[in-house]
């Protein structure tokens, strides 16, 4: 199943949910059937086989094979790992409504993790907005200053935007040093450990 589907307005309005991303990464790995699906998702039987029902019902998913064990068929799904989702199918009115579609929940999602690690740390929190001769920042911190130690110190957390005025060489070499971390800590990946986000952009123009 290693053909590219294009998807229908039906199909990308599910392959796009992100409530069903989990089940899609699951589907598109393995074949599974309805009940490790629900064990997989922590959600009940009867869950599991109408959101199974759903992706079968506009041809998302596919009854790859049945096993028979004591006396009945056991369905296992499965369905293509590469999809094309046209924006055009999608309904939105505008590239930029189709693209905050997907990364919004996902940053909103980030946001809920990253303010998890301030209040393990402290229940009193704002912002404070200090200028420099190089620019004016707005950070987070308590009443006595900005988290310093929680951004420069042995805490694995990370949340910052900023803006540097490079060249295109300069940039590219940036986005080529940055894939090149990401490649080497994916060597790292250690299953069981803890999960951590890493959420990285860099795009031409400002954000004050």
């Amino acid at each position: 199943m290693n053909e590219v589907r294009t998807a229908t307005t039906e199909q990308a309005a599910l392959l796009l949910d992100v409530t069903l991303r989990p089940l899609l990464d699951l589907l598109m790995r393995a074949e599974c059937s309805a009940s490790e699906v629900a064990s997989h998702l922590s959600v009940s039987l009867q869950r599991a086989h109408y959101l199974l029902g759903k992706l079968v019902q506009v041809n998302i998913a596919v009854i790859e094979r049945e096993d028979a064990r004591a006396g009945r068929a056991i369905k296992r799904y499965r369905m293509p790992g590469r999809w094309f989702i046209p924006y055009e199918v999608t309904g939105a009115e505008t590239l930029e409504a189709f693209a905050s579609s997907q990364l919004m929940p996902r940053l909103e999602t980030l946001i809920g993790h990253s303010a998890r690690v301030l209040r393990e740390r402290s229940p009193h929190w704002g912002f404070w907005l200090e200028s420099s001769p190089e620019n004016v920042s707005l950070l987070i911190g308590d009443e006595h200053g900005p988290a310093n130690d929680l951004f420069f110190g042995d805490e694995p957390f990370f949340l910052n935007i900023g803006h540097m005025d490079l060249s295109r060489e300069k940039a590219t070499e940036l986005r080529r040093r940055l894939w090149a971390v990401l490649e080497d800590f994916e060597i790292e990946n250690t299953p069981g450990a803890p999960e951590y986000t890493v959420a990285l952009m860099l795009v031409r123009g400002a954000v004050n």
